[in-house]
């Protein structure tokens, strides 16, 4: 006799979906970040540079998750890891890897531990992000004045911008 299962389907709109933040699926690894790159330079904006939303999150420890990203033009990620293997595609956008430019349709998979660091184009990058984890971390990998001056200048440059746009 055939086994007869029953299949789900679970929907979710990304309008009411909770922040990164607000969900508690990342949290932050210890990290050692010299003090000074504190005093050297005003971060405050940074914050207003990013929308995060966790759009689905399943059950366990390796479920599923999809996470929606939208950088503000310009923003520039601190060169950081996560605990676990992702999975990114570009849905908007643009994102600027060292020499590569990526555009919607394009991706990239990140294994575990793996640092990496990205700046958003001018239109800003949409991504969506795919794993099999439903919680995770974030460990910044830049830890000197010299690692964050590139993340100071994106905030320097474009931050009124981007807490404008959070504004809005």
């Amino acid at each position: 006799m055939p086994e007869h299962r029953q299949r789900a389907i679970t929907f979710f709109r990304a309008d009411n979906a909770p922040t990164l933040d607000d969900d508690g699926m990342m949290s932050a690894a210890p990290v050692d970040i010299d003090p000074a790159v504190f005093a050297s330079f005003d971060l405050a904006q940074l914050a207003a540079g990013q929308r995060v939303k966790v759009l689905f999150k399943g059950t366990g420890q390796d479920g599923f998750s999809l996470v929606h990203a939208r950088f503000e033009p310009g923003f520039r990620l601190p060169r950081h890891s996560h605990d676990s293997d992702c999975l990114y595609v570009v849905t908007a956008g643009e994102a600027h890897m060292g020499s590569r430019v990526l555009k919607p349709g394009d991706g990239y998979f990140v294994t575990a531990d793996s640092p990496y660091t990205y700046t958003a184009g001018p239109e800003g990058v949409e991504v969506l992000e795919f794993r099999t984890a439903t919680s995770f971390d974030i460990k910044i990998r830049d830890t000197t004045v010299e690692d964050w001056k590139p993340v100071a200048e994106a905030v320097r440059a474009h931050g009124e911008l981007w807490a404008k746009s959070q504004a809005e």
